[in-house]
């Protein structure tokens, strides 16, 4: 049997980046042994190094696969668990202490869009009763975010003063923001080397979307009193989402990232998938039908809540109903 060896080092690749996944559903591979794969990343220099060693010999083949290898093994691991580690790694460990003065505001009745945007932060997201929003919590120097707010829209970013990119090494600047409960809002939350923790219970949500780039965020439907739409974009990070009770539609697109779904009862799905070869979808065990790329809920056209999304995975992976939940 003759190899090719152009085609050999993506066979690995490949191999290595389906079979860790494999092994963490089989449980031969733990969480902490997952995350530990991206610390082989010197292979990669090693692998550089031995293909310039023998790159005139019949081995010149061996520093490719070392390399291959490598990158398989770490695609592998991100395709289990995400990168929600460089949230924290990537702009510094320590949250600010100095808090910042508070702003108020309201909606009027027809409510209003909130447009959030951190660089190497924290964001809590709650909501209380009535028509008012909130925005509080501490930074490095208590200067706190840019603010600008009407009637109808409330948009917070970081201030200029202190605008930071987000390898920034300094604090983290923490914001909590209450949404109001008895108005239809927009939320549209871009995230940049943070973390986010989202709980909307009794909101009226119009569409939700989550812009997630090297960061993590848990966001929690669950009790929301209703949302339209929902619109999610990874860029390698993880999320955990618990879908509402209501009805809606939406979609999940995870570039180098984990997405964790947690679906309530008595609510039927349909979910569509991707074509990435380097994708994972965790639907098989959970009652869903598989039609070519959409798998379905039995009884999606006889229930009056049924989710139809769109999940899409390139290098990332989807879970539904994970054991240790969405949280």
């Amino acid at each position: 049997m003759h190899i090719r060896r152009g085609y050999l080092g993506w066979g690995v690749f490949l191999i290595l980046a389906g079979a860790v996944p494999l092994a963490v559903r089989s449980g031969y591979l733990t969480e902490d042994q997952v995350d530990r794969l991206w610390t082989l990343w010197p292979l990669i220099l090693v692998g550089i190094g031995v293909g310039l060693i023998l790159g005139r010999t019949r081995f010149d083949f061996l520093g490719g696969i070392i390399v291959a290898a490598t990158v398989g093994l770490m695609v592998g691991g991100l395709l289990s668990s995400g990168i929600g580690t460089l949230s924290t790694g990537a702009c510094g460990q320590d949250p600010g202490t100095t808090a910042f003065p508070s702003r108020d505001g309201t909606f009027a009745s027809g409510g209003g869009s909130i447009d959030i945007q951190t660089d190497c932060g924290n964001v809590a997201i709650g909501t209380a009763a009535g028509n008012g929003w909130r925005v509080e919590g501490q930074d490095a120097d208590g200067t706190g975010p840019a603010i600008e707010a009407t009637e109808t829209s409330l948009r917070v970013r970081p201030s200029e003063d202190r605008a930071k990119p987000f390898w920034s090494l300094g604090q983290r600047d923490t914001w909590r923001i209450t949404v109001p409960q008895a108005v239809t809002s927009d939320i549209d939350l871009q995230l940049n080397a943070g973390q986010a923790s989202v709980d909307l219970a009794g909101a009226l949500v119009g569409e939700f979307q989550l812009h997630l780039n090297a960061g993590s965020a848990t966001v929690d439907l669950g009790s929301a009193e209703a949302v339209q739409r929902i619109d999610v974009e990874l860029n390698a990070g993880s999320v955990g989402l618990t879908l509402p009770h209501v009805s809606m539609t939406g979609s999940i697109q995870a570039n180098a990232g984990a997405v964790r779904l947690c679906a309530p009862p008595g609510v039927a799905l349909k979910l569509h998938t991707g074509e990435s070869i380097v994708a994972s979808y965790d639907y098989a065990d959970h009652g869903l039908v598989q039609d070519g790329s959409t798998w379905t809920s039995p009884d999606f056209d006889t229930v009056a809540q049924k989710i139809e999304l769109e999940t899409e995975a390139n290098a990332g992976s989807f879970t539904l109903d994970p054991e240790d939940g969405c949280g």
